[in-house]
Parts: structure tokens; C-alpha cells; sequence
């Protein structure tokens, strides 16, 4: 598939292809619409003080339109970051409290831990990036709630410490469960319509503007070309939070097991 394509190649080759190709578009439509425009106008004037009208109508929707599709995009994308380093950042807490459980019950939990760390990062993420929602994880959260709750504290401070450990789970689930669903994360695809048409619209209504000087007129809607595309690319970029050069790794969780799991597990 196309969006396949779109989000599995190099951002250096579709920049250019998603841009180049919409200017060209545009120039094609300026090209294709002047003759027409020079047989249909009898009054230049009249004619592009009215296309004024509608163009600046046009662009208040247009630009609204994109303005709000980009910053809810945006807002996806920056949700699900957050979600991605909660969870790393509960997954650190989970082993760090661990260290205060009796070796025989903490030991055990560290490394569903650490097998849960590595599967996140060399199964869930390549699994996401392709859209698919992981499963291999899922084993390993069960394998450590059954830990959890098979544990029995001796005293009030291992109580206490334990207490704060299956809340510091409970908040791992929720984050893990928003990282999951973000795999699906999409616009409806009629926004994606109202989007298309919408610069569709937009290159006609440059391609109706009576300019003399082709070089000009090619001009003004190749810029604006660029910049529309650039918006457009860039938000269909970040649509999939997992896919695409704009996207949301698995450092967080590569970090948890260099700066916590392996320098812990390393200490006598």
C-alpha cells in the first residue's frame, strides 16, 4: 500500500517526493487554467477583486481547517510520548522498589522486569511501527502481577513498601495500555478528504488569479504550494505516532535498561 510506502521510507526521500510533487501540481493546475481564464475574463480587474473575496474566504476556512487537523495531530503524538516515559519511568520505580523486597521475592520480579524491558523494545516497538498492536509483553505483565500478589510482607515496613508497589504497578498498566492503544491512533479518514479537496480547492482558486507573466504566477502558487505541503506532510507524518520519520521510539525503555536495570543488576 501507498501509506505503507509513505511510512516506511526515509523522510530525505518523501520530503521532497510529497513536496516537489505537490508544487508541481499546483503549476500544472495554473498551467491547464490560464488559457481559459484568458478566454472566460473580460474585465481583469472586476474579476480578481471578486476572486479576492473568495480566495480570502476560502483561506480562513482552509487554514482553520489545517491549523486545527495539525495541532489535534500534534497533540496525539505528544500524548503518547508521555505515555511511552511514564511507563519507562514507572517500569524504573517497579525495579528499584524491588531492591527492598527479600531476595527471594524481588529477585524473581527484577527479571520479569528486565525480560519485559527487552521485549518492549526488540518486540512491542517494531510490532507498532508496523501498526500492528504487540502481544508478546502481555505474558510478562501477568508473570509479575502473580509475583506481586503471591508476595506476603513479613512486617509494617515491608507492608508499607509493598502497598506502594502495586500502586506504582497499577499506574505501569494504565500507562502501558495508553502506549498500546496509541497503536491504532489515526484521523478519521474524512478529514483526510476534507484535506485533499480542500487543496485541490485551493490550487484552482490560484490557478483562477489573472496574472500577465507566467513566470509569476507560477510563482505565487508554487510558494504557497510549498508551504501547504509542508503542513500536510509533516501532519500526516505524525498521524501514526509508531510509523513515519516523525515518530515516538523506544529510548525511553533502552535508557531504563542502561541507566537502571543494567548498572543495579551489576552492583554485588
Amino acid at each position: 500500500m501507498l501509506t505503507d510506502w509513505f511510512y516506511s521510507t526515509e523522510i530525505w526521500i518523501t520530503l521532497p517526493l510529497f513536496v516537489g510533487g505537490f508544487v508541481a501540481l499546483s503549476c500544472l493546475v495554473v498551467i491547464g487554467l490560464r488559457p481559459v481564464i484568458r478566454k472566460l475574463v473580460d474585465d481583469p480587474r472586476e474579476w480578481d477583486h471578486a476572486l479576492a473575496h473568495v480566495i480570502g474566504t476560502f483561506g480562513v476556512f482552509f487554514g482553520i481547517l489545517l491549523a486545527l487537523v495539525a495541532v489535534s495531530v500534534y497533540e496525539n503524538f505528544a500524548d503518547t510520548r508521555v505515555s511511552t516515559l511514564e511507563e519507562a519511568a514507572q517500569l524504573t520505580a517497579l525495579y528499584r522498589g524491588t531492591t527492598g523486597l527479600p531476595q527471594d521475592a524481588g529477585a524473581p520480579m527484577r527479571e520479569t522486569i528486565q525480560e519485559y524491558v527487552h521485549t518492549v523494545v526488540d518486540q512491542d516497538f517494531p510490532s507498532q511501527r508496523r501498526g500492528i498492536l504487540p502481544e508478546g509483553s502481555a505474558v510478562l505483565v501477568d508473570d509479575l502481577e502473580r509475583l506481586l500478589h503471591d508476595y506476603e510482607p513479613a512486617d509494617l515496613q515491608q507492608q508499607a513498601e509493598f502497598i506502594q508497589l502495586l500502586a506504582t504497578f497499577d499506574d505501569f498498566i494504565e500507562s502501558r495500555r495508553a502506549r498500546i492503544d496509541a497503536t491504532s491512533l489515526e484521523l478519521p479518514p474524512p478529514f483526510w478528504l476534507v484535506i485533499w479537496v480542500g487543496a485541490a480547492v485551493n490550487a484552482v482558486l490560484i490557478g483562477f488569479i489573472h496574472v500577465k507573466k507566467v513566470g509569476l504566477h507560477l510563482l505565487i502558487a508554487g510558494l504557497l504550494a510549498l508551504f501547504v505541503g509542508l503542513v500536510i506532510f509533516v501532519t500526516a507524518d505524525m498521524d501514526h505516532p509508531y510509523q513515519g520519520s516523525i515518530s515516538v521510539g523506544p529510548g525511553a525503555f533502552e535508557r531504563v535498561l542502561q541507566q537502571t536495570i543494567d548498572r543495579l543488576g551489576s552492583e554485588p
